[in-house]
């Protein structure tokens, strides 16, 4: 009776090893390649929300408004005069790439499917997103508000954070 194991053994770790690599590159793959939103380029911190909507559109025309009540678009000033031009330059922007899609969708699907996605939604409504600095006053805010709903805005998403997230 032999009771002598005399066999070679392997480390324990050793087939732990390729999957510790291949996780910590999947990390670093992750964190290099994975910025969801572009940060904005103007100093402004969002206010506090207890709950966040997380799905959001990053096509939306995106403006920021600064402590001093000034409007920001793509980390340049918007003037009062410009604002008008830059959401009629979106708004055509988002009405192409719908037209698009639906032109695409209309090849794809049958005649009745592309008849009822006519008598629908036809023109996609203004939609601005609005980052407004947790310090602006409720006064220079509804001044702004004003001034979207003015240039034909049909709704404003106020960008916040969640307390939750960092």
């Amino acid at each position: 009776m032999n009771l002598e194991d005399n066999s070679p053994r392997r480390p324990p770790l050793e087939p732990v090893l390729p999957l510790i690599n291949v996780v910590f590159l999947l990390l670093i793959f992750f964190m290099v390649a994975g910025q969801l939103a572009p940060r904005p380029t103007v100093d402004v911190t969002a206010p506090n929300s207890a709950e966040a909507a997380t799905e959001e559109d990053p096509g939306q025309l995106m403006l920021i408004l600064d402590k001093q009540g000034v409007l920001f678009h793509d980390g340049e000033p918007v003037a009062e005069t410009s604002l008008a031009t830059l959401i009629a330059e979106h708004q055509a922007k988002r009405e192409k790439e719908a037209a698009d899609k639906a032109a695409q969708s209309d090849s794809e699907e049958s005649p009745a499917a592309s008849a009822a996605d006519e008598d629908g939604q036809g023109t996609t409504l203004p939609l601005v997103r609005l980052l407004a600095d947790a310090g602006v006053p409720l006064s220079v805010l509804r001044e702004n508000l004003g001034k979207l709903r003015d240039l034909g805005v049909e709704e404003v998403r106020l960008v916040t954070q969640s307390e939750n997230t960092p």
